[in-house]
Formats: structure tokens, sequence, C-alpha cells
């Protein structure tokens, strides 16, 4: 009995020292780490990093205004002190080593070589400065000479960077033109990677309307230019630009091209840094810290701006952030003049894990990894994306098929589907031919016997079954057709409502489990009451509004002619979108063209019929045809304009009743 009860206290302590352990941990984050999930919504994760030590003071003095760091040779960190005239040089461990402070006087950016040389920027002083090892000046680059830099180009360097060739990469504060490039000896090559500038659609119109003295007189619209750079071991350049949002973060290759698509970076982003493997890491004036896989996805989003409490891990002007070869971070503060290192936590070492075995090529290996991270996240999609790439690469198609659904990957789950379809169809070919024979023999059997006089003949008994049937004459007359729905009543009330029944079930079916590479809602999600709107609703919205528009341009048709005629417009996507729905179910991305020629038939072919049912019924020249579409089309947007602005007027008197309410009740109590 005692021996169970030492037992127990011994478990018992165990536990709490565990909890305690991972409560000490949990506090040195005070912040919520997220990142993105397959359908591209923000979701919270484990968090990968965590806040370690702090260092606010070097040698016998603080930071200043510090703007820039840069850790070399994974042993020391180079910090630019803009405030103090400086560079400051400690150890991983903060230990503070030297400085640098010959001829500088607002170094902003910093650099340093694998051969060891220091190349400072120096905004005020106007010039990129290098240094040896013992803080000797060996050269500067001054204002470039050459014609290709321009006149009235500025120059005051405010970041540097260096590929391995020896080229010097530069922003320049006040230049626009992008990314200045300068070789060893000085020469000014030119400018690269310029971010692009973009117009709005009022400028857009001022620009088409205005003579050339008005467009003289507007503002220049010039490229916004980015703010922070960097360069991995490859010679690629990374920038990072402020107010863009996506694109904001670009990654050149040599041509001067972004390799990075769609990405979405920090509207305020400060710094960009990349690690051994690739992976790309932001920071952004308000502390907001954003690691990428190499490929552009997110894998961690964390940090934050500081409340006033002063607490590790959050920031009042981040301005710098670099990497070492075990992944730990630093973090430049500029307004508080301190560095913030993070250490990353066992589940961002296991995703690094992952990710650089995969990168490597040992698919088989990196399996494992992606594992534990799934096991320790299921919500981490980018997990089930590198085991659906994993299984690929080991030939098991139909694993990575289930992985890459699950990770929200359609390349993966396209190039896996290929492979499937293809075993099959060598599995299946001759089965296939003979399913196709024996077809071919029962339709000649049967139209041998006349089977289809009989069923016609079954069929036509029934008024409403005629009514449905009638819609086959609309692909051989379409003209004749409207003329026996309007004057030969071959249709009526109902049918036109089973039709339009019949497209939004096909429209509801096609929508949410067509084949997943086509699919353009995510798996899981409905949203019928929108679907109604679009389909139902905007169907009896433009039969009510042409046929008003039609009344008053004194049009032949009634409501109920219109209402029937309507319905049977749709026999394109009647006929076409079964044929589309089971192609998305056999096609890859290779073979998408035929799913968008479908759609374009459609909506063509609808179109035509819309214009030919309105001439017909309406007895309208062409002229006249047109015209009453787009009033209609005009009618419909003002009515869609008005009902907004009604419900949101509505609303806000909801609310103000509401509120009244609220404040009397608890006023009155």
């Amino acid at each position: 009995m005692k021996k169970i009860k030492l037992m127990a206290a011994v478990l018992s302590f165990a536990i709490i020292f565990t909890l305690a352990s991972t409560g000490a941990k949990a506090a040195n984050a005070p912040y919520t780490s997220l990142t993105y999930d397959k359908d591209h919504n923000i979701v919270r994760t484990v968090d990968g990093y965590f806040p370690d030590s702090l260092w606010d003071k070097f040698g016998d003095r603080y930071l200043k205004s510090p703007s820039d760091l840069f850790v070399y040779d994974n042993k020391e960190i180079y910090i630019a002190d803009t405030g103090n005239g400086r560079i400051v040089v400690c150890n991983l461990q903060g230990e503070f080593l030297f400085e640098i402070s010959e001829g500088l006087t607002e170094p902003s950016g910093v650099f340093v070589t694998e051969e060891g040389e220091i190349f400072v920027a120096d905004t005020k002083g106007k010039e990129i400065a290098v240094f040896d090892r013992d803080g000797n000046k060996k050269r500067s680059y001054l204002t470039p000479e050459s014609p290709l830099f321009g006149t009235n180009a500025k120059y005051a360097p405010t970041k540097v960077a260096v590929n391995g060739a020896g080229t010097i990469y530069a922003l320049s504060k006040g230049n626009s033109g992008g990314i200045l490039t300068i070789s060893t000896q000085g020469d000014f090559y030119g400018y690269f990677g310029a971010n692009d500038t973009e117009l709005s659609l009022a400028n857009k119109i001022r620009r088409t309307l205005f003579t050339e003295a008005q467009l003289a007189s507007l503002q220049k619209n010039v490229p916004a230019s980015a703010c922070n750079l960097d360069i991995d071991d490859s010679g690629l350049v990374y920038t990072v630009t402020q107010g863009v949002g996506r694109g904001g973060l670009k990654k050149y290759n040599l041509a001067g091209s972004s390799m990075l698509k769609g990405v979405t970076a920090d509207n305020l982003c400060s710094d960009v840094c990349v690690g051994e493997m690739e992976n790309i890491y932001t920071v952004s004036k308000q502390g907001y810290i954003m690691e990428y896989a190499r490929d552009g996805e997110l894998l961690f989003h964390f940090g934050g701006n500081d409340d006033g409490k002063n607490r590790m891990g959050l920031f009042s002007n981040a301005t710098a952030i670099d990497v070492d070869a075990s992944y730990s971070l630093y973090v430049l503060d500029g307004d508080r003049g301190d560095i913030t290192v993070f250490k990353p936590t066992e589940y961002a070492d296991t995703v690094h894990e992952a990710l650089k075995m995969y990168q490597e090529g040992f698919y088989l290996e990196s399996y494992e990894p992606w594992e534990e991270v799934l096991s320790k996240n299921s919500l981490f999609d980018y997990a089930n994306r590198g085991i659906a790439k994993s299984l690929y690469k080991l030939e098991d198609y139909k694993g990575a098929m289930e992985m890459a659904r699950l990770g929200g990957d359609e390349k993966t789950y396209s190039d896996a589907f290929w492979q499937v379809r293809n075993k099959w169809l060598r599995d299946h070919i001759v089965t296939v031919f003979f399913i196709i024979l024996a077809i071919s023999l029962v339709m000649k059997v049967l139209k041998h016997f006349k089977v289809d006089k009989v069923v016609k003949g079954f069929l036509g008994k029934s008024k409403l079954l005629c009514e449905l049937a009638y819609i086959k004459r609309m692909i051989k007359n379409p003209a004749d057709t409207f003329y026996g729905i309007k004057f030969e009543k071959k249709t009526s009330v109902l049918s036109a409502s089973i039709i339009y029944l019949t497209v939004f079930g096909m429209y509801v079916i096609n929508k949410y489990t067509c084949g997943f590479l086509f699919k353009t809602v995510p798996d899981g999600q409905y949203d019928i009451v929108m679907d109604i709107v679009k389909v139902l609703g905007v169907s009896l919205l433009f039969v009510i509004c042409n046929n008003m528009i039609c009344s008053i341009r004194d049009g032949e048709a009634t409501f109920k002619t219109c209402y029937q005629s309507f319905a049977y417009c749709f026999v394109p996507y009647l006929a076409l979108t079964p044929v589309k729905y089971a192609l998305s179910h056999v096609l890859t991305y290779n073979e998408q063209f035929l799913i968008s020629f479908i759609d374009f038939i459609i909506v063509a072919a609808t179109g035509i019929l819309i214009l030919v049912m309105i001439r017909e019924i309406q007895c309208y020249s062409y002229k006249e045809t047109f015209v009453s579409v787009f009033l209609t089309l005009f009618t419909m947007i003002i009515i869609v304009a008005a009902g907004i602005i009604i419900f949101a007027l509505f609303k806000q008197v909801v609310d103000f009743v509401i509120g009244i309410y609220k404040e009397g009740y608890y006023r009155g109590r």
C-alpha cells in the first residue's frame, strides 16, 4: 500500500512538473501562432518559435535607432547602429566583440561576404563603404557616373547585398528605379527588379480622356520602392515592399522576374532574410514575423506589436531580421534598440526536418517527419501536401491523390490522377471496347423492333411530358419553338417551373460534387441560399425586368410567355452540363481547356437563344432587341443596388431601435 502511494505521489509530481514546464514555455510566447489552411484561411497552429533572450546593450553603449543586422558564418552578428554611427559586432550569445565607426555617419544597411568583407550602406554619407575584418576601410562606392543611372536619380544607399561573384545590389533612398547593381570595380550595370506601377480605374479614365496639358499636371504614377533586400547562396535576390500586400514579397531570378506568384506579405514589411534551405523570413514594422517555404507557402505567422507591457517577443518598431544555421531568429527593434532571439520549438524542428529531406530528394525519409507533424497538428495542411508529394515520388498515386485532396494541392492531385487514369486505361481498354460494342448492338436491336416509337407513344399520353419533351425542338428551330410557346400553347407554367428547378438542381450538383480539380468551392462548404439567389433569383429578376422594359417599348409578349420562353433558353445548359460534370471526374489540368470550351459554348448559346427569344415573342427588330437587353441589364443593376441600400438602411434602423431598447432597459434596472 505504501509503495502504491509512493508511486502515485511520484507520478503526480511528474505530471505537475511537465505541465509547469509546458506552461513556462507557453508563457514565453505572448502571441498566437498562425498559418494558412488549404483554402487560404488564417488558422491557429502550434507555436513554431518562442522568445528566448533579449539583448539591449553592446559594449558600454546602448543601441540608438538601429536599422539592420546580419548573421555572418553562424558565428557573428553585425548590427547597423544608425544613431551612433557605427557597426556593432557581437557573437551569437550577444557578447560584444568590436565595433566599426571609421568614416561612418548614418549606417543603415550591412552585409558581410564569405571572404569577410563588410559592406555598409551609409545613407547620409551617400556611399557604400567596404571594411576588412579589422575594421579598416578598403574602398567605397560613390554616386555612379554612368548615363544608365540617370542625371536626376538619387543616390543615398539604405540597404546592400553582395552575391558570390562580387556584384553589389543596393537600395537607394528616394530612387524608384529598382535595385542598383554595381560591379566590384564600381561600374554601374543598371537597375534590377523594379516594381510595377498600378493605375486605379479613375486614373485610367483620366489618361484616356485628358489632353496632354491636363496629363502633365497630373501627379506622376511612381512605382513603390523596395524597402529591404537579401540574397541567397544561389545568387537569387529577395525584396520586400511596403503597402503592396499580395506581391509585396518577391524572389527574383537572374532575368529579373519574380518566382513567387501571388504570395501575400504584410503591408508593413521592413525586412526579409533567407535561411540555409531557402526558407524565407519577413518581419513587419509592427513585429509580425512570417516564415515561408521556398515555394512561398506560409509555414508560421507569429509575433506582434508591443502593447506597452514590454513583453519579450513583441515589438515597437521591428526593423530587421536574420536567421542562423539552427533556425534561431534575431529580430532588431529600432525604437527600443534591442535584439530579441527566437528559438525554434520541437514542432518547428520537425517541420524543417521534413521540408529539408523532401527538398533534397529524400522522399521516403521525409514521410515519417510529415506524419509526426500531423500528429502534433492535424490542421497543418502543408504537411498533407508534403506527404502527397512524397507519395507521388514513391509512385503511390492513389495515396498521393488522397493526401493532395486533404491538403488542397490540385497540381499534385492532377499529376497523380493522370498516372492512375493511364494505368486504369491500360488494364481495362479491352473491356471498354466490348462495352461500347455491346451498347451499339443493343441500340440497333431496339431500333429494329421500333422500341423508340413505343416509348414515344407512351410518353405522348402525358401532357406534362409532352411539354417537357418540347425542349428538343429548340435544338432544331429556336424561332419556331418560341412561336409555339407564344401562339400554340405548347408549354405551361408548370413545365417551365420544372425546367427552372432542374437547372438549379444541376447547378448545385455540379458545383458541390464535380471533380476535385474543377470545384470552385472547398470540400464541405455549402451555401444553398446564395445558390438560390444566383440561379432562381437572377432568372426571375431578368424575366420581370425584361417584361417591364418590353411593355414600355411596345412589346407583344405577356409575363407568362416571357417566363415560359426564358426557361426553354436553358437548353444548352441542360444538354452540356451533364457532359461537363462527367468530364470533370476524368480530366486532369492538362485537359482543362475542354471544360473551359464547354462553358464558353453554354454561355454563348444561351445568350444567343435569349436574343432570339426576345426578338420572336416581342416582335422586335435586332436593334430593338439589343436595346431592350441593355435596358434590362441596367434595370437589374439599379434594382440590386437599391435593394442593397434599402437593406443597409433597414439594418441601421433595426440596430438603432435595439440600441435604444437596451439602453432604456439597463437604465431602468
